[in-house]
């Protein structure tokens, strides 16, 4: 097992230790796939049939479970929308990129911290980003590199 690179549902397993939620049915995958119209990257689908989802309270950041996983211009169009603003040049650089993205955390009132998975071909590109700190959001090959990152960042 390649526990650097979680990407079966066994390694997500074996990497989270018993510290995951309960893991997502194929069916609760299959329906979030049908209602966003794209089926999941490998690793990141995988990670919810291992754990449907992650609490903040073992990792850096509440991951969501299958149910509530969206497309950021569907779930948070006021903050897209405020971040396209021409008084937000900085945010309105990345504003295009996120708008295709799928926002898979929350922010629970915190400081703004966002994960994201912008679509492309087999895994997606991941993107981590604290808009609050100035800095660009931080680009990961895919979910289970920004996941083990963050992991290893909590340890």
């Amino acid at each position: 097992m390649d526990l650097a690179h979680p990407s079966t549902t066994a390694e997500w397993s074996e990497f989270l230790g018993g510290a995951g939620h309960p893991p997502a049915a194929e069916e609760d995958v299959l329906a979030a796939e049908e209602r966003l119209g794209a089926r999941l990257p490998p690793a990141y689908r995988n990670f919810l049939l291992a754990s449907n989802g992650l609490s903040a309270d073992v990792f850096a950041v509440d991951l969501l479970p299958a149910k509530e996983i969206g497309w950021l211009r569907e779930t948070e169009p006021e903050l897209l929308a405020a971040w396209s603003t021409p008084d937000m040049d900085f945010f309105a650089d990345h504003a295009a990129v996120l708008a295709q993205c799928l926002l898979i955390s929350l922010d629970d009132g915190g400081a703004g911290h966002y994960l994201f998975l912008h679509p492309g071909d087999g895994e997606w590109t991941a993107y981590e980003w604290w808009p609050g700190d100035g800095e660009d959001p931080s680009p990961h090959e895919n979910f289970a590199a920004m996941a083990v990152e963050l992991w290893e960042g909590e340890r």
